[in-house]
């Protein structure tokens, strides 16, 4: 419900939609859908009510519940989203947990829930790379194993810190067609400068590959974030920036 995402993280929806469930907290009648791109048949397979009963957290007392970022692994087996919540009429401060499923909603379960996930990626069917909280070491990137016919619990009890002291910082990370290479990025530092950064997880190579300038007066909702994404052979990396006073989109090739 991309009505529900703009009212709730503004510049991530579409505004000027009306949503039905506005001043619901939880609707038991919407969430995530799945649809036949054949025939157009679709049904609810999840939904908020569902989530926000699953190991309920004090700090859902009087908070509004929304989903973010649905990504399918790499098989078709599994998909991921985030679950968020916030005071009603507050963006923010909001806490994140991760769930992952099976593609019919079934197999619910939830990886990460120690309040703060953000950026994640499939490494492959069973692992899932994401800046995340975990109340023992703090806030980095961790690669965390699904639940699966191998590993029942999975999820924080089954995960391995990715780029200690390298990658130090939240950003849009995913790995290369070959899975390899992680291509993140930052978000601005004190000088307004956002780095993109290629890393290698087997010796731990970093590669800054360029800072792009992100003007002060871009900011909030219509910032322009890096967001960078692989072509589909890996050779080249696509991102988006207002370094030269335009929003663009510039490739860069890497097959180097």
């Amino acid at each position: 419900n991309f009505a529900r995402i703009a009212d709730t993280r503004p510049g991530y929806g579409y505004v000027g939609l009306e949503d039905p469930g506005r001043d619901d907290p939880h609707p038991d009648g919407d969430g995530i859908f799945r649809m036949d791109l054949e025939t157009g048949e679709h049904g609810l397979i999840i939904s908020y009510a569902q989530v926000a009963r699953f190991r309920r957290d004090p700090s859902m007392a009087g908070a509004k519940h929304w989903f973010n970022h649905v990504q399918v692994n790499t098989d078709g087996s599994r998909f991921a989203f985030l679950h968020r919540w916030a005071p009603f009429g507050q963006a923010r401060p909001w806490k994140t947990r991760l769930f992952t499923a099976n593609p019919d909603g079934s197999g619910l379960y939830c990886v990460a829930d120690d309040g703060m996930v953000s950026h994640y990626d499939w490494r492959d069917p069973t692992h899932i790379l994401a800046w995340a909280r975990q109340e023992d070491v703090g806030d980095r990137f961790f690669l965390f194993t699904d639940r699966s016919k191998t590993s029942p619990t999975g999820g924080s009890d089954q995960r391995d810190t990715v780029g200690e002291g390298v990658l130090t910082t939240d950003g849009h990370c995913s790995y290369s067609p070959e899975r390899r290479w992680v291509l993140t990025d930052t978000y601005p530092d004190e000088e307004r400068m956002r780095t993109l950064i290629l890393y290698r997880p087997e010796d731990n190579r970093r590669v800054d590959v360029g800072r792009y300038f992100a003007p002060p007066e871009l900011d909030g909702e219509i910032r322009c974030d890096l967001h960078p994404r692989w072509s589909r052979d890996g050779q080249a990396v696509c991102f988006d920036s207002v370094h030269e006073g335009t929003r663009q989109m510039y490739v860069i090739d890497v097959s180097d």
